[in-house]
């Protein structure tokens, strides 16, 4: 019996031992994804622990139990689960995550899922902006990322100004750092292609831009521009036209205005004021147009029919060992002021190949050359050009003043016809790299990035001979400029899953970076001849020339670590040391850390039965970030030279004097940030956005102080003061409806930011207890940076009114702030405005409907003012005179018969030099947006992988209260915001 039962057991527990322990096997397979393979998956075996990542080609090999599963997990695709089931190839095709968590977010040196995300980024959708005719990548911010301001010009191929979080810098600038592709770009924004842009992300908070620590406290912007994802070659074909109008022009006085304007004037100087010899009033080639019921608008004198065209092409794709795009661009911009064109042509290259398993290497490299050759017409000298003014002699040629023997009435055109100009911008910026997976080590990679970057740009003027004036007219000068940047760093990331909860990856960055600049001038005035312009510079009789050249370098040390637990609790950790060779020696280096931590709480089971609920997380951070603010050599004392001449028959000697005084205490501006957030889903991914509070402190602050005059210097950079940002943002995202057939989306961004100053010197010269102001800058405790400063205007004095002594009815009245009964500059003037916007809105609306979709975007910024000088009717401080043959912005004056409240009469002097302000505030419909894509049974038909045809407006309407030419741009009388409409076409074959 026992020798039956020992059988028993050999026969079924020896067996089962046996299988139980099986050795793991070698598993391989591929990872697919709809656009083909998918390189970078990792793939986990749950049981052997083993855990590795698929290759360039999509492929993988892991060790795993016969019974084991895998895991596949990749950042913008669904987590799938695999069995083995005792297999050895196992293929997988992932399907793209649908979940906004799941969206990969740059976050510098790397990237991460939306949801791992601890620090304030945003992120630039770039498919709204896809169909509209923007002409450079700075336009796709404009109001559509809550707490960043871009304030466009109107101008073709300028890239306006960029804010985030408000102003931080006095005397430094205020400009965010650009990051391309993980490579700081010193060019301007606007020589990137915005069809290479595959995605922008905005760091906002010193969590996320402190691992670029040195120039990132006015924020980051990082773009990332495309890459091929498709097994099978994709050619990309975009096309877009339009034609601009002008959205809005300064109302100047018509000709009816003009001539009232002329005999209101002279009754007010007790002169004749017939209206019936109004022709006498007029000056003699002023006459001639009136005789002939000749009339020129000067808008229409100086305008050029605008429009725009956008072409591009681009072959992208992915092999089994290589990445490669490629594109090419052409721009061609023409504004409407007469001579105001841009062109830009590009090409860009994008390269990336696996060498072996554990080695990869890449090239991203661009090329762009931009023409802006052409002089505009002065819409300075367009504003005071009479309505009866001449612009051309019978011949043909530009008239010198439009109205003869009155010298402030420059022919605005002159310039712009007599003068030949060739400007002309080139970018070369590259970035090599190579990314070693460090063998026998899992999750170790290092990473070489060399990028230099070479610009080189000149600017070619001739003002040829005026055929009306004897004496010689020519000029001609040549400025020619080069920069060469580079940016090395060695970069290396360690990744790993410690069990099932805890994960980490930490970053270590070494790098240098130098910039070099030189560039040379040469003039020659009143040339012998004028046939070969500037090319011949020696025929001149008068030549000078001036030429420099400067360098800064900068080191830069980085640490980061990445700690997630249960993936719910998340926590980041930056220190970052830079060293810039713009201070003295004792302050060229400093140090800027950061912290912040999210808790995802809609993963905790106190909200399990809150079915309303997909996802909540807070965060909050604190850091530094630093700014350096100002020129090379601007902590040393530097000289300059001066050309001497003693007597009369000497020659010149060259003279060396101080120039400026340095400073061997210069050190770095820096801010500080606390920032606390609320990102949330709900209601299946309905309703989804993000709340954020913040709080910025700026601190040595970087400013150029006066200095007493008897110190032999005007100014000294120094340190001091503070300066605080504080806001709230909102960004809301609905899907209002969504079905098979139709969806409504709703994008809502919402920003409000207090900036105001909180120290300056530290003085208190008047002894009254409080920081003393700086008048002269218009810097005052307590208010924001840009306000303006002045008497507060109350009303228009009436013939009624107790008139005081030296004032009489038209002359505008002001408060008196002290009640003195008078009025000085001392004691009644206060600040009266400020000069950026509160609130900042945006809301766009997406509605598709089966191949057809339609989006509209407003835009908003609210509650400020803007100095308006041109509506002073009658001063020097104004630059109106309307007792002489100009023109001027019509805002109406006072009469005895026309008794106004808020113009005054044509015979206000303006004593007090006290400016005029209107309201900024606005609501712009800025874009709109429909297209069309044909369906995939058409597309089959004509061999396409894609057709798209769209039609779209820019600023299509402006509700608002400005005079000027626009209230976003504050210009008074400028460039006009062009109203663009335009077509486009995409093909991908």
């Amino acid at each position: 019996m026992k020798k039956k039962l020992l059988f028993f057991y050999l026969a079924t527990v020896i067996p089962s031992v046996v299988v139980s322990q099986q050795p793991s096997r070698t598993v391989a397979g591929t990872v697919t994804g709809p656009e083909g393979l998918v390189a970078g998956v990792s793939v986990t075996a749950k049981v052997a622990g083993s855990q590795v990542a698929t290759s360039f080609s999509g492929t993988y090999s892991i060790i795993a139990d016969p019974q084991d599963t895998l895991v596949f997990n990749s950042i913008g695709y669904e987590t799938q689960a695999v069995p083995v089931a005792g297999r050895t190839t196992v293929d997988v095709s992932l399907t793209p995550s649908t979940s906004s968590l799941d969206e990969v977010v740059v976050v510098g040196y790397g990237t991460q899922t939306r949801r791992n995300v601890t620090g304030a980024v945003a992120k630039v959708d770039m498919k709204q902006t896809e169909n509209l005719p923007n002409t450079n990548v700075s336009q796709a911010l404009r109001g559509r990322v809550a707490g960043v301001q871009f304030i466009d010009n109107g101008r073709p191929g300028q890239g306006g100004s960029i804010l985030i979080r408000g102003q931080r810098s006095l005397s430094g600038g205020n400009n965010p750092l650009i990051i391309v592709d993980g490579i700081q770009f010193n060019g301007s924004i606007n020589y990137l292609s915005p069809s290479d842009i595959q995605s922008m992300e905005i760091l906002k908070d010193a969590s996320a831009a402190a691992i670029y620590g040195s120039r990132a406290a006015n924020g980051v912007i990082l773009v990332t521009t495309k890459k091929g994802t498709s097994d099978k070659p994709s050619i990309t074909l975009n096309a877009n036209y339009g034609l601009s109008e002008w959205s809005k022009r300064v109302r100047l006085l018509s000709p009816e205005r003009y001539l009232e304007k002329t005999l209101q004037m002279r009754k007010i100087l007790g002169l004749d004021a017939d209206p019936s010899k109004i022709r006498e009033y007029l000056a003699p080639s002023e006459q001639l147009n009136y005789d002939a019921g000749k009339t020129t608008d000067p808008w229409d004198a100086i305008s050029q029919q605008g429009k725009l065209a956008n072409y591009d092409v681009s072959i992208s794709g992915r092999t089994s060992n290589s990445n490669y795009y490629t594109s090419a661009s052409i721009a061609d911009d023409h504004g409407l002021i007469y001579g105001d064109f841009h062109k830009r042509h590009s090409v860009r290259v994008n390269i990336e190949t696996q060498l072996t398993k554990w080695l990869q290497t890449g090239i991203n490299a661009s090329y762009l050359r931009r023409d802006l050759s052409g002089v505009n017409a002065s819409i300075g000298q367009a504003a005071v050009a009479s309505p009866y003014g001449t612009y051309y002699y019978e011949d043909g040629e530009p008239t010198l003043n439009t109205v003869e023997g009155e010298s402030n009435s420059g022919n605005p055109m002159r310039s712009a016809l007599l003068t030949r100009n060739e400007e002309i911008y080139n970018n070369l910026f590259s970035n090599f790299y190579f990314r070693i997976a460090v063998p026998f080590i899992k999750g170790l990679e290092y990473r070489l990035n060399y990028s230099p970057n070479y610009r080189w740009d000149h600017n070619y003027n001739f003002f040829r001979q005026d055929k009306h004036i004897s004496q010689n007219t020519t000029t001609a000068n040549k400025f020619f400029r080069q920069d060469f940047d580079w940016v090395y760093e060695n970069i290396l990331t360690y990744t790993r899953k410690i069990g099932e909860r805890h994960s980490l990856d930490a970053t270590l960055m070494y790098g240098r970076n130098h910039r070099g600049v030189e560039d040379t001038r040469a003039n020659a005035n009143q040339l012998s001849m004028d046939a070969l312009g500037w090319n011949s510079l020696e025929l001149g009789s008068l030549l000078t020339n001036t030429s420099s050249a400067s360098q800064e370098d900068g080191v830069s040390s980085m640490f980061r670590l990445n700690y997630g637990f249960k993936d719910r609790y998340f926590a980041t950790f930056t220190m970052r040391r830079d060293g810039s060779s713009v201070f003295s020696e004792s302050h060229k280096y400093a140090i800027f850390p950061s912290f912040s931590a999210a808790w995802v709480v809609s993963d905790e089971n106190f909200l399990a039965d809150h079915d309303f609920v997909d996802f909540i997380k807070y965060r909050m951070s604190y850091g530094s970030v630093g700014n350096q603010a100002i020129s090379r050599y601007q902590s040393l004392s530097l000289t300059s030279t001066s050309r001497y001449v003693f007597g009369d028959a000497s020659p010149s000697f060259v003279g060396i004097f101080p120039s400026s005084m340095g400073n061997s205490e210069l050190k770095w501006e820096t801010t500080y940030t606390l920032n606390a957030a609320l990102d949330f889903e709900l209601f299946s991914q309905r309703l989804s956005g993000t709340i954020e509070w913040y709080k910025m402190n700026t601190h040595d602050l970087l400013v150029q102080r006066s200095l007493p005059t008897m110190s032999g210097f005007n100014s000294i950079w120094t340190n001091l003061g503070e300066i605080q940002n504080q806001g709230v943002e909102l960004s809301l995202n609905t899907e209002n409806i969504r079905t098979d057939a139709f969806s409504w989306s709703t994008n809502i961004t919402f920003s409000k930011n207090s900036n105001k100053i909180i120290s300056l010197y530290g003085s208190d010269t008047d002894n009254d207890g409080k920081e003393d102001d700086d008048l002269g800058n218009r810097w005052f405790i307590g208010h924001p940076i840009d306000v303006f400063y002045d008497f507060v205007s109350d009303g228009i004095y009436q013939t009624d009114d107790n008139i005081p002594a030296n004032y009489k009815p038209g002359d505008r009245r002001f408060q008196d702030l002290n009640d003195d009964n008078k009025l000085d500059a001392s004691n009644d003037r206060m600040v009266v405005g400020v000069g950026q916007p509160k609130y900042r809105l945006g809301l766009g609306n997406n509605i598709s409907y089966k191949n057809f979709t339609f989006s509209i975007f407003l835009n908003s910024m609210l509650e400020w003012v803007g100095e308006f000088r041109k509506a002073d009717p009658n001063s020097n401080f104004g630059g109106n005179y309307p007792a002489r043959q100009l023109n001027q912005f019509d805002n109406g004056w006072w009469t005895a018969e026309n008794k106004s409240n808020t113009a005054p009469s044509l015979g206000y002097n303006n004593p007090l030099q006290s400016s005029f302000y209107f309201n900024r505030d606005f609501i712009r419909i800025q874009d709109i947006s429909l297209a069309y894509s044909l369906p995939e049974n058409l597309l089959s038909r004509i061999h396409l992988k894609g057709l798209t045809l769209s039609a779209s407006a820019k600023n299509l309407k402006t509700f608002t209260k400005w005079p000027g030419s626009d209230p976003e741009s504050g210009e008074a009388i400028g460039f006009p915001m062009p109203r663009t409409i335009s077509l486009g076409c995409n093909i991908v074959l």
